[in-house]
């Protein structure tokens, strides 16, 4: 009875719902996400394929870098300062974020220059493409922080469902109409459109006036600072994670090319599917583990995920060349070998991911921080000795030494403080 109880006191509280509507927004973001690559893959051909499979890492890091790891604190700080009538300091956070994401487009520019090799090949009008789509994210990504921070999960999710589905519209026409220049168009557009919606929303709850927009960014300057602090370790943490699951692209695109990349990119992107596993078991975790401290816990996730991934690293060993076949019409023995490598790679990448949630759980949030930290200079060495040496092959085992690795490190450091907790 008491347990119902408490069930009822969550539903009231609106945390079931919260819940349920950000849940199924990561499924379907995440899902979309993989639909947009395998759309991409087969619009753009081999070595478009390749041309955006160099970019997209780019992007990626550079917008998580400078915009995305913004919102979750000022979603924070809007908790505390809701009730308050003044909310100029949020719009001053909007202009800092233009202002880092003009910063971040520029930088991604240079590295034409910096990476050279198969970059350096690259039109620049795909760069500006890319720099276009970085300042376009920053709008969405600031609504996304104002609907958190006032607890608007059923409109925070919304504007994930809006954005990916509107970047699979974009990305069949425009993406066959003008190419890479076009798929990377269509990330753009759908943060604009999403961006206006959760703007959309936001107005209805929020009070935001076109007098705030005129405000300077002096006057919230202290209470902004502590805001990008906080956002530091953040975005630090995230970008970290995404160069080290695209490092060996990068390095790919640099040392061989565009045609070479869009040959690995199939094999990686079959072999990204084990993450959604690891995605799914680790959602629950953290709650339980923080609750309860129980490593049982830590140990039931890790034999549920080996238990799904078995049969999948069995399919992708014994049908690699199928798959490739099937999918992407590449009969490639290269993509084949790379395609059972990268998937061990995945099902090491998704225990690692079990186990950082358990760290986060017990309170150790900065530990996977400093082991991915270490993964991204051991993996950044094996590529660039490895491809030079074994060429596209060579990427996916550097991806296999530093997944162990990490794995091992991780796992190393949750015996150690099982074992501290016991004695």
């Amino acid at each position: 009875m008491l347990k119902f109880k408490k069930f009822k006191n969550l539903k009231k509280d609106g945390l079931v719902k919260d819940s349920f509507y950000m849940i199924f927004s990561n499924i379907y973001s995440k899902g979309m996400a993989y639909v947009f690559y395998f759309l991409t893959a087969l619009i753009l051909g081999t070595e478009g394929f390749g041309t955006l499979r160099g970019l997209l890492p780019l992007m990626d890091v550079m917008t998580i870098f400078f915009c995305s790891g913004i919102p979750p604190s000022m979603a924070k700080h809007i908790s505390e300062f809701q009730t308050k009538n003044n909310n100029e300091w949020v719009v001053s956070v909007l202009k800092i974020m233009l202002i880092f994401s003009i910063i971040g487009a520029l930088i991604t520019i240079l590295l034409k220059y910096l990476l050279g090799g198969g970059y350096k090949d690259i039109d620049l009008i795909l760069y500006l493409a890319v720099g276009f789509a970085i300042i376009s994210s920053s709008f969405i990504s600031w609504n996304r922080g104002v609907l958190q921070g006032m607890l608007k999960i059923k409109e925070l999710s919304k504007t994930w469902v809006i954005e990916h589905t509107f970047k699979i519209l974009f990305v069949i026409i425009f993406a066959s109409l003008f190419g890479v220049f076009g798929a990377l168009l269509s990330i753009s557009f759908a943060y604009i459109v999403g961006g206006i919606f959760g703007f959309y929303l936001l107005r209805k709850s929020f009070n935001i006036g076109a007098s705030s927009f005129k405000s300077s960014l002096n006057e919230n300057k202290e209470l902004v600072k502590k805001i990008l602090l906080y956002a530091i370790p953040i975005a630090l943490g995230t970008a970290s994670y995404r160069l080290l699951n695209d490092l060996d692209s990068i390095f790919i695109m640099s040392i061989l090319g565009a045609y070479d990349n869009g040959i690995y990119g199939y094999a990686s992107l079959l072999s990204r599917g084990v993450f959604l596993f690891a995605s799914a078991i680790s959602i629950p975790l953290i709650p339980r583990i923080a609750k309860t401290k129980d490593f049982n816990y830590f140990k039931k996730a890790l034999l549920m995920n080996f238990l799904i991934i078995l049969p999948v690293l069995a399919m992708a060993f014994i049908f690699s060349k199928e798959f490739l076949m099937i999918f992407f019409g590449v009969d490639d023995y290269r993509a084949s070998i790379c395609l059972k490598i990268l998937s061990i790679s995945a099902g090491f990448m998704s225990s690692y991911t079990i186990c950082s949630s358990s760290l986060q759980g017990l309170g150790y949030a900065k530990i996977p921080l400093y082991i991915l930290l270490f993964g991204i200079v051991l993996n950044g060495v094996l590529n660039y000795a490895l491809i030079n040496k074994l060429g596209i092959i060579g990427g996916a085992y550097a991806t296999l030494i530093s997944s162990i690795s990490i794995f091992l490190m991780i796992l190393l450091f949750i015996q150690y403080k099982k074992d501290k907790i016991k004695s």
